[in-house]
């Protein structure tokens, strides 16, 4: 569902963010990259984002399955108070 979207990484020596495909980082246990911004190679493991990205496709796919049932229902004008 992400995998054409992009994170970044910031790189633990000076901090720049590095962008990486989702795709990139779900193929692999772990990846290697080299910081744009001070050349010094950056270890990625994909474990820790790799149980995030579920939890956020299970919820996505909750949030989906409700709107579908309708259980959200558009507010109407009536159902504010100001």
């Amino acid at each position: 569902m992400f995998e054409d979207e992009t994170i970044d990484i910031a790189c633990p020596k000076c901090g720049f963010k590095n962008s990486l495909l989702v795709r990139e980082i779900e193929q692999q246990s772990e990846t290697h990259i080299v910081c744009q911004g001070c050349k010094v190679g950056v270890k990625v493991e994909a474990s820790e984002f790799q149980h995030r990205l579920n939890e956020i496709n299970e919820e996505v796919e909750a949030m989906q399955v409700e709107a579908r049932q309708g259980k959200n229902p558009k507010p109407r004008k009536g159902d504010f108070q100001i």
